[in-house]
């Protein structure tokens, strides 16, 4: 048990410098609120709490174990065997370019909405999910330190790019890991209230995912939960400001210029954000916006180096968050992104699409 508490306390570490500063509202209706606790990694009761006491006493009639259920959790040694190995030595090093710092708030909010959208797909024990990312960065990081140099990165502090590019490449390589074919019912242990100074207590918690829900469909759904959850993040913070997002109403299917000057800001919002060092949108306008393709240019983006090795490793699901914000916007003006590509050319980080 300590060494569960040991896993998870290290897998929040990373978002709790500011833990005050920030707090995503939740994804689903069925999230509720409950008070803080060092071990959960968001401010949410996951809907999962809600099924213990039916869920668990239908497992127990079917004799459901977690060994049979469960999704292979990783070890030290998968983490860090000869194969892990040859694919660090055969990825591009960190390039050491100058980057802004990241406002602590849309780091979080980055790395926050990926892992409530792994948490309301079910698709993994959580705290097995704590602990392959823990395994995972612990793995990593020695040597994506010296590739970047001595002093060049401050561990622990999200406003730091080049943690951040960092610390996100570590949590899409767990995600992508997760997403694969996982299982439609697993166990999981969920930390129990309990009085001040007492020690923390688990019950376990039979987890079944929505059977309507295809394996195939997962990435997608993924990138729409954190797609959705930055976009109304800005629309709430930007909302009533000079710099909000122009307003396009849902499913209106707006021309190109009109969806070219949204897009245009939330580049903006992004970049003002400590996103990148800088960034624009543009377009190749066709005969009509189907015709069109959309381009979007960050330079020196706090996920240059992690966005080119999620990509050689061919993750299933990347941390490509301009991409998906974008492909939220897309659909509520009526679109769907299609044709979507993400590049990196020297310190670039260039991303194309068109919509139908």
């Amino acid at each position: 048990m300590r060494l569960l508490i040991a896993y998870a306390l290290s897998a929040v570490l990373f978002i709790c410098n500011d833990a005050t500063a920030f707090s995503t509202q939740s994804l689903s209706n069925k999230h509720a609120r409950q008070p803080t606790t060092q071990l959960m990694m968001t401010q949410h009761i996951s809907r999962r709490r809600l099924m213990i006491s039916t869920i668990s006493s239908i497992s127990a009639s079917a004799g459901l174990s977690q060994s049979a259920l469960a999704a292979p959790p990783l070890s030290a040694e998968e983490a860090d065997n000869f194969q892990a190995r040859l694919e660090r030595g055969l990825r591009s090093k960190p390039a050491r370019v100058l980057r802004q710092r990241m406002n602590i708030d849309f780091a979080v909010l980055l790395m926050r909405s990926s892992y409530n959208a792994v948490d309301e797909l079910d698709i993994v024990a959580m705290d097995q999910f704590q602990k392959d990312f823990f395994l995972i960065r612990q793995a990593e990081y020695q040597y994506y330190s010296d590739s970047i140099g001595a002093g060049a990165m401050q561990q622990g502090d999200l406003a730091d790019p080049n943690y951040f590019d960092f610390i996100s490449f570590a949590q899409y390589a767990t995600i992508s890991r997760e997403i694969v074919n996982p299982p439609a019912v697993f166990e999981e242990q969920q930390p129990v209230e309990v009085g001040e100074g007492q020690p923390q207590k688990f019950d376990a918690v039979v987890v079944r995912r929505d059977p309507a829900i295809k394996n195939s469909d997962l990435p997608r759904i993924h990138t729409e939960i954190v797609g959705n959850a930055i976009l109304d993040k800005l629309i709430e913070k930007f909302g009533e400001t000079a710099s909000a997002i122009p307003t396009i109403e849902p499913g209106s299917r707006p021309d190109a210029v009109t969806f070219l000057a949204a897009i245009k800001q939330m580049v903006n919002l992004f970049t003002l954000s400590g996103f990148a060092w800088e960034g624009g949108a543009s377009m190749v306008q066709g005969s009509s916006i189907k015709d069109t393709q959309f381009s979007i240019i960050f330079t020196s983006p706090a996920t240059l180096w992690s966005g080119q090795s999620l990509a050689a490793k061919k993750a299933v699901v990347t941390n490509d968050f301009a991409l998906k914000t974008v492909k939220a916007m897309a659909t509520r003006a009526g679109y769907k992104v299609v044709n979507d590509s993400v590049k990196y050319k020297g310190n670039q980080e260039i991303t194309t699409f068109s919509v139908v």
